[in-house]
């Protein structure tokens, strides 16, 4: 998918209607662009760029008693009581 499309007085270019319509972005929003890789790319509005920016800090803290592998085996066994005591 590539559309051409000119770029005006002072840098302005028109994202292409198809575009606009994949993407969610209505007139009066906010786009981010960013380069990667050296290429301009337009993250439409509502977009995470970096979502594990977003969660950092947010265990601070918090002690971890038990590896996520201990956690996954007790959640898993307290599921399987709850079913085994509906099944009697």
């Amino acid at each position: 998918m590539g559309e051409q499309v000119k770029v005006l007085q002072k840098g302005k270019i028109t994202i292409p209607a198809g575009i606009r319509q994949k993407l969610g972005i209505a007139e009066g929003d906010y786009v981010i662009l960013q380069i990667i890789d050296n290429k301009v790319v337009i993250l439409p509005p509502n977009t995470v760029p970096n979502p594990t920016e977003l969660l950092s800090g947010l265990a601070e803290g918090i002690e971890i008693k038990e590896s996520v592998e201990q956690e996954l085996i007790k959640a898993s066994a307290a599921e399987l009581n709850k079913k085994l005591l509906r099944a009697k």
